[in-house]
């Protein structure tokens, strides 16, 4: 018993440093970051991003329903790649609204390969800092998803530890800025490879879920022309009734499994504002 209230204490005292690393660099530093997540691997970093910072959590999906200025010490976004560049919702989010701070970051979170990802948003934003963070594959329309992707995590969790490191010393970076834009603007949106088997039981995960409100239940499950290619409703269904291709029947879904589906739900469609969250597990 000793032991284990020994090891209670020590999580404890662990806890109260990280909360107090937070609140000091906090006190000086105001900071806001603005996440997309379709499978939860963005707000996991976001979350893991926050606890060490204090920095206030904003959904892309809930923020675009508004035109307004940002202003702070710090701002940041953090999404993943699609088409080696921004989804469509994040670019048209920051080309609608005005940011003013000191420091301006990005988290870019790809899979497979990057090649100067991190450009498209240079190119219609100013970046002080740009990253990489790989994480879980999800687009299991080309790939299965891991295996085993708390291992995957595990590199993941060490990498943004580096990245917080580098925000907090307001590290610098030039990245090249791309002008064109990219390929998931021009060519995502109609879900037109979204099929549906018999299997749905319109449980509603799949509208709850979309960062588009892409999605609506009737007679039969209808898919708009709004569609982020995310995945999600491809990823979360509980009965694998969506997908885009045959072979992807066949393939594992994936879903960060530290966020839960209430977790996406609530940023996609809920309110959608975390301040210092904490992962929470599943």
């Amino acid at each position: 018993m000793a032991t284990g209230w020994r090891f209670q204490d020590e999580v404890l005292a662990e806890s109260d440093r990280l909360c107090a690393d937070c609140l000091e660099w906090a006190v000086s530093i105001g900071m806001i970051m603005f996440y997309f997540t379709g499978t939860g691997n963005s707000l996991f970093a976001a979350r893991k991003i926050a606890e060490s910072t204090c920095a206030k959590l904003i959904s892309i999906p809930q923020a675009i329903r508004e035109q307004k200025t940002y202003t702070d010490d710090c701002i940041g976004f953090i999404y993943p790649q699609y088409a080696n560049g921004l989804p469509k919702m994040v670019r048209s989010f920051i080309l609608n609204n005005s940011f003013e701070a000191d420091y301006v970051f990005a988290v870019d979170l790809y899979a497979g390969i990057h090649i100067n990802a991190l450009g498209e948003i240079a190119g219609i934003i100013p970046i002080n800092y740009g990253a990489y963070l790989k994480t879980p594959f999800n687009f299991i329309h080309m790939f299965n998803s891991p295996k085993n992707p708390k291992a995957v995590l595990a590199k993941t969790e060490k990498r943004i530890e580096e990245i917080i490191v580098d925000i907090k010393n307001r590290k610098t970076n030039v990245i090249r800025p791309r002008k064109a834009v990219g390929n998931a603007t021009k060519h995502f949106g109609e879900a037109r490879n979204k099929v549906l088997t018999d299997l749905c039981t319109k449980c509603g995960i799949c509208v709850n879920t979309c960062p588009a409100s892409n999605i609506e239940i009737g007679e039969v499950l209808h898919f708009r022309n709004k569609c982020e290619i995310c995945y999600a409703c491809v990823n979360l269904c509980p009965e694998h009734a969506i997908y885009s291709n045959n072979v992807s029947l066949k393939r594992r879904q994936y879903r960060n499994p530290y966020v839960s589906i209430d977790d996406i739900a609530e940023a996609n469609n809920n309110g959608g504002t975390i301040n210092g969250g904490t992962i929470n597990g599943v």
